[in-house]
This record gives C-alpha cells, sequence and structure tokens, in this order.
C-alpha cells in the first residue's frame, strides 16, 4: 500500500482498487478502496500482539526492571472471540453503509444535490438508508478502546483518490471518525468536534468558517451531513456515550436523534460506544432512535468469563516474567487471578505488572499466590465496590460503577522505585562504611610496620598512628601518616626534655643520620641501616 502525505501533514494511502468477490460491492470505489476482508486467522495474526521478552532480562538490576515491565505488558494484546465478532461487524456495516452511496451513481449524485438545496435552508428530509449501526457497551477495563483502536488501524483512514476505471476521481476518502460524546449534551459542540475532527484529517477549514455564533446548529447539521457524504465518511465512532447521562434537559435526546439523522440522510453508519451506564441513556433519552441504531445489534462486553478465553489470555501473559524465579502458572494462581480481577483484561494486566514489581523490591523473586493477594487489597481498594458487585453478580450496581477508572500502575510504580532508591541507598551507604573501615584498617597496620622499620616499637607506633588519625579521620595516605607519626614522636621526644631543642643535638635525627652519611660518602638507605634505623627482620629477609 503506497503512502503519500497531504499538505497538512496526514499520511494517506493512495486508493487501490480491489476486485470483490462479493457481486453487490463491485463497482463502488469508496469499498474497492478499501483493504481485503480477513479471514479469522487473518484477523488474529493482525490484531495479536505480542512484546519482546530475553531472559537475560531477568539479570537486570532491579530498577531497571520495574521499569521494564509494566511498558512491555502494556503493549500485550491476545485476540479472543469477542474480537473477531467486532472486527466483522465494522468490516460488514462499513461496507453496508457504502452500498447506498456510490460517489458515481447518477441517484447519489441527484441526492447530493437535493441534500444540498434543502440543507442551505435548514431542512433534512431522511430517506431509507441500508446503512446500519450498532452499540458497543462494555464495563472499564474490558479492552473496547485498545480493541477499537486495533480493529480501526486495520482500515487506512485516508484514502487519496486520482482516478477509477479510466474516469477522473480526485477525491478523499476517510473511512472512520472518532470522537467522543460531549459532555453539556450540546449538539452544537457535538457538531464543531466533528468539523474539527475533519480539518484535522484533510487541512480544511471548516471549524473557521462555521465555529463561530452565526451559524446555528440548525444550518450546520445538514453541511456536515453534506460533507461526511463528499468525503466518503465509512463509519462515525462516538466514544463515552455515557456523558450524556450527565445532562438532564433534552441535550442527550437531541444528540442521540442527530446520529439518526446522520444514518437515515447522510447513509453513515455509527457506532456508539461506552459504559453500562450508557444503558440508562439508550433506554430512557433514545427510545426512537434506539430502533434505528438495532440495524447491526449491538455488543455487551462484561468480564471474561472463566473459560477457554480466560486460560489464552492469561497463559499468554504470564510468559512475561521478570522476576528471577519463573513461576509456572498452576490453577491455583489462575483462580486467584480470577478472583482479584474478575475476569477484566485490563485489571489482570496490571496486577500481573505490580505483582512482579513488588517480589522484585522485597527481593522475593518470585509470583506467589499470597503476593497477589496481598497487591491486590492494597491497590484496588477504590474499585473494590465494582469487583464486589461483579463477584455477587449484582448487575444492576454495575451501572452504578461503570465510570471508575481503573488503576494507574505509574502510581504504584513510583512508590515501589522510591523503596528501590531507599534501599540501594543504604546498601551503597553500608557498602562505603564498610570500605571506608577496611581502608584505615588497611593504613593503620601498613603505617604500624613502617614506622616500625625507622626504629620505633610496635607499641609507640601504634599508639602514634591512633592518635594521628584520631586528629585526620579521613587520612588515606600511608605516606602522610607515617610522616605526621613520626613528626609526631619528635614532638613527643621535645616534650619529655621540657622544650625545643636543636635537631643536631639529638643522635636520632634522621636529617642528622643521614647528613653525616652523607659527609661520609653513604647513601641515605646506608646511613640509616648503620645507624640502626632500618632493621633487617627475619620476616623481611624472607
Amino acid at each position: 500500500m503506497e503512502i503519500v502525505k497531504l499538505p497538512n501533514g496526514t499520511e494517506a494511502a493512495v486508493a487501490t482498487y480491489r476486485k470483490q468477490v462479493i457481486s453487490d460491492f463491485a463497482g463502488n470505489p469508496w469499498i474497492e478502496a478499501l483493504p481485503d476482508i480477513l479471514s479469522p486467522e487473518q484477523v488474529i495474526e493482525a490484531l495479536s500482539s505480542y512484546p519482546p521478552m530475553d531472559s537475560l532480562e531477568r539479570q537486570l538490576e532491579p530498577h531497571l526492571r520495574i521499569h521494564l515491565i509494566p511498558q512491555r505488558l502494556s503493549q500485550y494484546f491476545q485476540p479472543l472471540e469477542q474480537h473477531l465478532m467486532l472486527y466483522d461487524a465494522i468490516s460488514s456495516i462499513l461496507r453496508s453503509g457504502y452500498l447506498d452511496r456510490n460517489p458515481l451513481s447518477p441517484s447519489v449524485i441527484r441526492r447530493l444535490s437535493q441534500t444540498e438545496d434543502t440543507g442551505q435552508r435548514g431542512n433534512v428530509h431522511p430517506s431509507h438508508s441500508t446503512a446500519k449501526s450498532m452499540a458497543l457497551i462494555g464495563i472499564s477495563g474490558a479492552g473496547k478502546t485498545s480493541s477499537l483502536n486495533r480493529i480501526l488501524s486495520l482500515f487506512p483512514q485516508v484514502i487519496v483518490h486520482s482516478k477509477y476505471q479510466g474516469q477522473d476521481f480526485p477525491r478523499y476518502q476517510v473511512t472512520h471518525i472518532r470522537l467522543e460524546a460531549p459532555y453539556d449534551g450540546s449538539l452544537k459542540a457535538l457538531c464543531l468536534q466533528l468539523f474539527s475532527a475533519i480539518d484535522t484529517l484533510l487541512g480544511t477549514q471548516y471549524l473557521d468558517r462555521y465555529g463561530n455564533g452565526r451559524w446555528s446548529t440548525n444550518v450546520m447539521i445538514p453541511i456536515l451531513s453534506r460533507v461526511l457524504q463528499n468525503m466518503g465518511t465509512g463509519i462515525l465512532v462516538v466514544d463515552e456515550i455515557q456523558h450524556l447521562s450527565l445532562f438532564r434537559s433534552g441535550g442527550a435526546s437531541q444528540v442521540l436523534n442527530f446520529f439518526t439523522t446522520l444514518i437515515n440522510t447522510a447513509q453513515i453508519p455509527v457506532l456508539l460506544v461506552g459504559t453500562p451506564k450508557s444503558l440508562k441513556v439508550l433506554t430512557s433519552e433514545f427510545r426512537q432512535a434506539r430502533r434505528n441504531l438495532s440495524g447491526h445489534g449491538g455488543f455487551l462486553w462484561d468480564r471474561l468469563k472463566k473459560d477457554g478465553n480466560w486460560a489464552l489470555f492469561l497463559s499468554g501473559l504470564w510468559q512475561y516474567q521478570w522476576t528471577r524465579h519463573v513461576e509456572g502458572l498452576t490453577q491455583e494462581l489462575s483462580d486467584v487471578m480470577y478472583e482479584e480481577t474478575q475476569g477484566i483484561p485490563d485489571i489482570a494486566v496490571k496486577l500481573f505488572a505490580m505483582t512482579q514489581v513488588r517480589a522484585i523490591v522485597t527481593g522475593k523473586e518470585r509470583i506467589t499466590a499470597d503476593l497477589i493477594r496481598k497487591v491486590a487489597k492494597e491497590q484496588f481498594k477504590l474499585i473494590r465496590p465494582m469487583l464486589d458487585a461483579l463477584r455477587d453478580g449484582r448487575k444492576t450496581q454495575m451501572l452504578d460503577y461503570g465510570d471508575i477508572a481503573v488503576p494507574d500502575v505509574s502510581d504504584f510504580l513510583q512508590r515501589e522505585q522510591n523503596k528501590i532508591h531507599v534501599q540501594t541507598f543504604v546498601q551503597e551507604s553500608r557498602k562505603r562504611t564498610e570500605s571506608r573501615q577496611e581502608q584505615i584498617v588497611r593504613v593503620k597496620d601498613e603505617a604500624i610496620i613502617r614506622l616500625q622499620l625507622l626504629g620505633i616499637s610496635e607499641r609507640q607506633a601504634s599508639e602514634l598512628v591512633r592518635a594521628v588519625l584520631t586528629e585526620q579521620p579521613n587520612a588515606s595516605d600511608v605516606n602522610e601518616v607515617v610522616k605526621a607519626a613520626f613528626q609526631l614522636s619528635i614532638q613527643k621526644k621535645q616534650d619529655r626534655r621540657g622544650g625545643k631543642v636543636n635537631p643536631s643535638e639529638d643522635e636520632r635525627d634522621l636529617r642528622l643520620l643521614v647528613k653525616k652519611g652523607k659527609e661520609e660518602g653513604m647513601t641515605a638507605y646506608e646511613a640509616l641501616k648503620q645507624a640502626g634505623v632500618i632493621r633487617l627482620d627475619n620476616w623481611c629477609a624472607g
């Protein structure tokens, strides 16, 4: 697939038209430019993400491994049955939405022209639509966002057309647009979000043109409908639908019915995504629109059941252990992981990461059932009510906990890193202290020996060295210690004689001995040896 950059920097795929096995899709450039429909095996291969793992990394220092663990585990993605079903649904509604929007069809061209005329007057006349839409509702941490991102990434978001079957066809095609439902239920906010998303993708200036207060929503809606049709929009994904439940003055109903207008007028499928709290919106505020959104059914993603899907997910995850001891996945460990996460994939990944980090920080270096329970008890306090509701089967109560955020590993990681830093500091300080003590002993012993070679008794040498090191606790140079100790010995002799004496009067003064030896033609060593200052003991002679 050839990739080009648009003037605004967006990367786009150059249209390559594929022969269609399904005859209904043939002759439609919007559909023929899409990637081929993937088989289940191809979907699994395309969606899978298994981060790199080198067993040698288990030998890295603790502070390096605790950085590595959450980073690598966040890349793990194991396709399951629900992901295959979601891919099929999106691929299907994307293509079916284009069926009645062949840009080369005379009837479509006439309809677009009529839409433009009526749109200028702020009127929209819905018509029968072949586009089908659906809803994806799932508890927090079920993987809705990550799964959608991976599936949508299988379709280039922007496709550049130039010629089709020898006919000029200079068009942009946007296969999907994704945005979040406005918190305030404002229809105008939704329109502005759409204009902004289009501008970001194609470098247009719709937001500048229609974003001021001069344009009413009644005028913006048909303009948006026409723009979305002209640019070959495949599907509109609206996330965080539960936001609309916060607005209680009719805004939710207006926004949701706007989606129905897009489905019927612009012929564009809409995928609504949200937590269980979204069900309150869809049942109370969207009765008519809900019927129009039921064309392809919907998905309710609960926790993973304790079956083959959970076993497949956890066994793949379990391969990624950075503790020094690798623990095999036993039935007990699988049961504990399920009990503490209730089969919610995102929570399971984070608990697995945090347990490993704790095992490394404490020095245990292995995953155990007790450690999993302990970490879960400490870190999952905020989501405990949600997990308890799942554990006890209180599904209606889940509506109150649909928006609780899954714990963030980064905060836990920071705290554990601080423990590592403290431990490292203590260990290094202890090493430095021990090293310093060893160095002092070495300097002391060597200084005493050298002083003995200068004719000072072992007892006196020991006292002199101790006095020097007491005065200079940071002394590390043996020569300096010996020099200071010898000068101290001379000073003590002077003190015993009651005052300062001339060095020439002290027959043991080294300088005098060396001077006399020099006068007799001897080296300093020979002079000191002859004077008995340097003695050749048996240990030295050997």
